[in-house]
C-alpha cells in the first residue's frame, strides 16, 4: 500500500475527500454535497481545532446517521474522508494517515 488518493477512493464505502492547509482547501466530494457551503463550513472546522492547545490526537472521526467523517491532522494539514458507515474503520484510518504523510512529504520536498 503506497497511501495514495487513488486507492483511498478505493476503498469500499468511500465517497471523497477534503485536503486543508492553512492557505488553501481541495474538495473532492460527489455532487450531492453543496461544496459552496462546504468550503465555509470545513474551513472554520480546520480554524477551529487549529487554534486549540490540546490538540487531540491525529485522527478525530465523526459519526452521523448515514456516515462517517475520519479526519487525520498532522502539523497544520488536515485529511478529512467522507465514507459510509459499512466502511472498514481500520483500513480508512491506515490509508488515511498515510496519504498524509505522502501529502506532507511532497509538500516537504
Amino acid at each position: 500500500m503506497k497511501g495514495t488518493i487513488k486507492e483511498l477512493l478505493k476503498a469500499p464505502g468511500v465517497q471523497g475527500y477534503v485536503i486543508i492547509r492553512p492557505k488553501g482547501i481541495q474538495i473532492k466530494l460527489p455532487a450531492k454535497y453543496r461544496v459552496t457551503d462546504a468550503k465555509k463550513r470545513l474551513r472554520n472546522f480546520y480554524d477551529g481545532l487549529m487554534d486549540r492547545d490540546d490538540l487531540p490526537g491525529n485522527i478525530l472521526e465523526l459519526y452521523t446517521d448515514n456516515m462517517v467523517i475520519v479526519s487525520c491532522i498532522s502539523r497544520n494539514t488536515m485529511l478529512m474522508v467522507f465514507s459510509s458507515r459499512t466502511t472498514n474503520m481500520a483500513i480508512l484510518r491506515m490509508t488515511g494517515k498515510l496519504v498524509l504523510a505522502n501529502i506532507i512529504k511532497e509538500k516537504d520536498k
